[in-house]
């Protein structure tokens, strides 16, 4: 099934110039498109080769150094402790996080889209910031709702006391990290398993103001892709019922305690449904570097920094990677299929290596178990869903996306 054109889709003259000058071309004179598979995949993992930190900010005042922090030691720190928390157990209560959160959303005229950003950043906030005070969960909740709706509101606030609050509750919100951090550090507070712990082990090296751009940076990361993500879930899910039939059959026979410890293996359909759900829908629909390197990509050349745009969205969506990349059919996915990707570089929904997403595994799971709640335990009536457009904005967002949404009593 293809998608109604919106009429704000802003990407439709880039996909013409992307596919009448090969995937590269120049937005202005110091911003180069890269949207070409295997250029992009060059410059995105050499621009991450040996990055480092950058220096603290009583460092720069003082003009010396900091110890230098690659961030390739602090991602380390992060697989390993999600390594941890993707086990069983920590997949179930998620699934009890995310049950909790939609039972009391259930209604006749339910926002889909905020629905969805609210089970997405409330069941992760534990993984990347645990053992919080309601008080000091309630900041930081109030912190990643702003920047939300910054992200998807049609008029976003203006005025200099809308920024003043703004940047009260950001404040608020730092001065929650700060104090979190050095707690589990002095010994005050316990450690936690969870994304920022790691981080206290580093705090000698990064001082205190690089600790906190590092676990506000993973804050950041789930309030917002994982919401958009997760509301195109819905949306697929609303708009072709067959699919939703056949993910129903697969997840109403599953072990609960199979899918929790291997969801992918459990739910090979429910996976391949999600597959193409982050094919077609994938967040954040444009990132903007600057280059540290020189590249000759053949047809031009990037120079030291300059600007460069990468898209996954533009990517997934060019017909020279995907034969009927407009249609969504998740059986692409099966093995040998004929309109499947041609290379692996075509499919990039959570980045390129070496620095792709580092939630890329949390992030499925916890789209696959919004399928499993959704087709198990609640039932989900859109009218018309065939109507419902996406807007291109940070990431595609769903218009007028409401429903009637009830618990399933049948199956507990």
């Amino acid at each position: 099934m293809t998608t109604p054109h919106h009429p704000t889709d802003f990407l439709h003259d880039l996909r013409q110039r992307s596919a009448a000058e090969g995937g590269l071309f120049w937005m202005d004179d110091d911003l180069l498109a890269v949207f070409e598979p295997n250029a992009a995949r060059q410059v995105s993992g050499a621009n991450w080769h040996h990055l480092v930190m950058p220096d603290r900010l009583v460092d720069l005042i003082r003009r010396r150094r900091s110890p230098q922090v690659r961030w390739t030691r602090v991602r380390g720190a992060w697989l390993a402790q999600l390594h941890k928390l993707t086990t069983g157990e920590h997949n179930a209560d998620m699934i009890t996080r995310m049950e909790r959160i939609i039972d009391a959303r259930l209604g006749d005229d339910v926002d889909l889209v905020l629905l969805a950003q609210d089970v997405a950043v409330q069941s992760m906030l534990p993984v990347a910031l645990s053992g919080l005070t309601p008080r000091e969960a309630g900041h930081i909740s109030q912190d990643l709702d702003q920047k939300l709706l910054r992200l998807i509101a049609r008029q976003p606030g203006t005025g200099p006391w809308h920024h003043l609050r703004f940047a009260a509750v950001q404040v608020r919100a730092g001065v929650v990290v700060r104090r979190v951090l050095r707690e589990r550090a002095a010994g005050r507070r316990p450690r936690e398993l969870d994304l920022a712990d790691p981080i206290v082990d580093l705090l000698p090296e990064l001082g205190m103001d690089r600790a906190l751009d590092v676990v506000t940076a993973v804050l950041t990361a789930i309030g917002g892709p994982p919401g958009a993500a997760a509301a195109s879930v819905l949306y697929e899910l609303a708009r072709n019922p067959e699919w939703a039939r056949r993910l129903t059959t697969e997840l109403r026979a599953v072990d609960p305690a199979g899918f929790c410890a291997a969801p992918t293996k459990a739910a090979p359909v429910t996976h391949r449904f999600v597959k193409e759900v982050l094919r077609m829908w994938s967040p954040p629909l444009l990132l903007m570097r600057r280059s540290r390197f020189s590249f000759d990509l053949g047809t031009t050349r990037l120079e030291k920094d300059q600007g460069y745009l990468l898209s996954p969205h533009m990517i997934h969506r060019d017909p020279r990677c995907w034969q009927q990349a407009d249609t969504f059919d998740p059986d692409r996915f099966l093995p040998g299929a004929p309109h499947g990707p041609v290379d692996k570089n075509h499919y990039v929904p959570f980045g390129w290596a070496p620095k792709n997403c580092v939630g890329a595994d949390i992030g499925m799971i916890q789209l696959m178990t919004l399928c499993y709640l959704m087709c198990t335990r609640y039932r989900l009536t859109v009218q018309d869903p065939a109507s419902i457009t996406m807007a291109y904005r940070f990431a595609p967002v769903p218009q007028g996306f409401r429903g009637h949404l009830a618990a399933e009593r049948s199956v507990v």
